[in-house]
């Protein structure tokens, strides 16, 4: 779909992308598949989670060092005010 102009970072009630939900099933290939062709990874959705976030809160480290050489930014916190580095902490990342 993405080929055909299928939008890829379009949002559902949460603010979530594509992205986001793919972050949770921790499909790499996928991941990677969307942010080469344009997802954006510093997205916050409605709670002010990004990917990376979801990423480092789910464990998934392998995608937590793609977006981090991807240019998320390590710093976003969510509306609790909890960063990347607080999860990463939490999941002995």
């Amino acid at each position: 779909l993405v080929e055909y102009g299928a939008d890829i970072n379009k949002e559902n009630d949460n603010g979530e992308t594509p992205l986001f939900i793919v972050c949770e099933s921790g499909n790499t290939e996928i991941v990677k598949y969307l942010v080469e062709h344009g997802a954006d990874v510093n997205k916050k959705n409605n709670n002010g989670y990004t990917p990376l976030l979801y990423a480092c809160k789910s464990g998934k480290q392998e995608l937590v060092k793609y977006f981090v050489e991807h240019r998320a930014d390590i710093n976003k916190e969510n509306k609790h005010g909890y960063s990347p580095l607080i999860y990463a902490y939490y999941n002995e990342n």
